[in-house]
């Protein structure tokens, strides 16, 4: 008789003492050709963890009893890390909702089914701990992982492109004298909230810098951000006296500032074409301007006001069965 070794005995917890180091080499090695000026932060978070912290990190902790969004499992073999996939709680967010920050395997050791089972780890994690559902983004590019995702029962819900602001020496058309660009009135509110609850649901807000709350003109809104500082605007498009879009530009991280557009998509066209050459004349720094829309809306039109397309993600979620897993004896 053939004894097979269970592949899941190379997979074990994330031993925060000694393995943040080689996560970061590794992340960093998958995902280098293409990754991000948030995603270069975040490695460099993980490299300062480990040298700074490294004493005081207890390997026995969870994700669900850390704050630090490193924790998860790894694959070892020969007493190096290969494969590692990045498990965070959402905690407050979505209550019982984790989310799968990476999925990362050495290239030398792809096409092994790593991948795969490290997910199916996670998700095995997440039901133990009485979790109901994970969430996940890949890139849309990235066919074979979101063929395993699918086979492993993810959905996708969503599907979103962040453009960010690459200006080029191709000259803007001037507005139409029929469509004004001009500071937000108090009253146009409560049609950018309807557009807003629109453009980006609830599902989305636990992975978007999107501070709805705060965007509303209100009296208390003005004098939080003039004592902490933050910055914060918003334009109103106007075509003929009617509104047709808003914007509010939000400082959301030391990357970007975020462009939360407002509109329908009868009116998107002519509210990017007319309002981006504004916002970028009035900032000091237009390369920070980005904003997350819904995938293939508008594209020509963002184009042509020189912004180009960062990424495209895929946003899936995975439910977890309140039924009793089958047992094989």
């Amino acid at each position: 008789m053939t004894i097979l070794i269970n592949p899941t005995s190379r997979i074990r917890a994330i031993r925060l003492r000694e393995d943040l180091r080689q996560i970061a080499d590794l992340i960093e090695l998958c995902f280098s050709h293409n990754i991000d000026p948030e995603g270069q932060e975040y490695i460099r978070h993980i490299r300062q963890t480990a040298n700074n912290f490294s004493g005081l990190i207890l390997d026995n902790t969870t994700p669900e009893k850390s704050t630090l969004p490193f924790h998860g499992y790894v694959w070892v073999e020969d007493d190096q890390i290969i494969g590692n996939i990045t498990l965070i709680p959402l905690r407050s967010k979505e209550k019982g909702s984790y989310f799968v920050a990476n999925v990362a395997v050495h290239p030398n050791y792809r096409g092994r089914g790593i991948g795969k089972q490290l997910t199916e780890r996670a998700i095995r994690h997440v039901r133990e701990h009485q979790g109901n559902q994970v969430y996940l983004q890949v890139r849309e590019d990235n066919e074979i992982a979101i063929q395993i995702y699918r086979n492993l029962g993810f959905e996708e819900f969503s599907r979103r492109t962040m453009w960010v602001f690459r200006p080029s020496s191709q000259t803007v058309d001037k507005l139409p004298s029929v469509i004004k660009v001009a500071g937000r009135e108090k009253e146009d509110w409560s049609q950018q909230k309807l557009w807003l609850d629109v453009l980006y649901p609830r599902e989305l807000h636990w992975n978007l810098p999107i501070r709805m709350g705060k965007m509303e003109p209100t009296f208390s809104n003005w004098l939080t951000r003039l004592m902490f500082a933050e910055f914060q605007r918003s334009w109103s498009v106007r075509k003929e006296s009617k509104l047709i879009g808003a914007v509010t530009l939000d400082h959301g991280n030391e990357t970007h500032d975020y462009c939360w557009l407002a509109t329908s998509p009868i009116w998107e066209d002519e509210v990017i074409r007319n309002v981006f050459p504004v916002i970028a004349r009035k900032m000091l720094f237009p390369k920070r301007l980005a904003v997350n829309y819904p995938a293939g809306r508008a594209r020509s039109s963002f184009e042509g006001v020189g912004m180009r397309e960062l990424n495209t993600l895929l946003w899936m979620k995975y439910k977890i069965s309140t039924l009793s897993e089958s047992v094989t004896v």
